[in-house]
This record gives C-alpha cells, structure tokens and sequence, in this order.
C-alpha cells in the first residue's frame, strides 16, 4: 500500500471507532450502569475476561493499552465488586492468572443482552439491505483482523 492508501486505511480505522462509541458506546453506558464506580476500562476487561476466559495483567494491559500499574488498580477495583478473581499461575510464580467470577460472567451476559436491546432501538429504522451489507463488512473486517 503507498502513504496515500495507508492514510485513507487509517482514518476509517480511527473513524470508525469514534462513530462506533458515538453511535453506540455512549448510549448504551448512559442508560446501562448497573455498578457505580464501574467505568469503560472495567467493562472492556469483563469482556476481554468473557472472551478468552482467563489472562494475565501483561495481556489485558497490552489489549487496553495501558500500564501494568494502572491495570492493577482497575484489577482490584474489579475484584472488590466481586466480578474477577485472581490465581497463581501454576507455570510462573510470578503471575497471576485472571478470570471472571460467576457474578462477573453474569454482569457480562446481562450486558450482551441490554447491549441487543440498545442496538435493536438504535436500527429499528434502518434499511435492511444495508443492515445486512454492514454485517457482511463487519465479518470481513474481524476474519482480516484476526489474519494480521
């Protein structure tokens, strides 16, 4: 791809993203808190948790972004609600392994399911064509992402 190509690559990339949290983060968040104190870090690593089952800080961190330190503090804030817990991992003594609890499982289906009702409203008066076109993308998108 020459500058021009990557250039436009980027900024779908990154334009997506933000009408992704405009159209639908934002929303959601606002009428979907169940937790108080439960801020779009912890949410992400629920669902990171849900996906995958079990991860260590490196991992998360490295999904989020940020530092092992500032992952430490979500991690114990999440714990303290119950909704993670931490293991030893039996291969390093240094790790620690992080999977979610059975309330963190449950917060994470309940959001799945508040997240369908939000997304139904949010479509309801969308074109199906072009609702099934997006989904069809969207597929596209994921299997090329997981290649790279």
């Amino acid at each position: 791809m020459n500058n021009e190509e990557l250039r436009e690559l980027h900024d779908l990339i990154f334009g997506t993203i933000g009408l992704f949290h405009e159209k639908f983060l934002h929303d959601f968040r606002k009428r979907n808190q169940r937790y108080a104190g439960l801020k779009k870090n912890h949410t992400k690593i629920i669902g990171f948790l849900y996906r995958h089952q079990v991860l260590t800080a490196t991992e998360i961190a490295k999904m989020l972004d940020m530092e092992k330190g500032s992952l430490t503090t979500l991690i114990n804030q999440l714990e303290g609600f119950g909704l993670v817990i931490r293991c030893d991992d039996p291969n390093d003594r240094r790790k620690y392994l992080i999977s979610l609890t059975d309330a963190g499982k449950a917060e994470m289906e309940n959001t799945i399911i508040r997240s369908i009702q939000c997304m139904s409203e949010i479509l309801s008066d969308a074109d199906p064509d072009e609702l099934q076109k997006f989904v069809a993308s969207l597929k596209c998108v994921v299997e090329f992402m997981e290649k790279i």
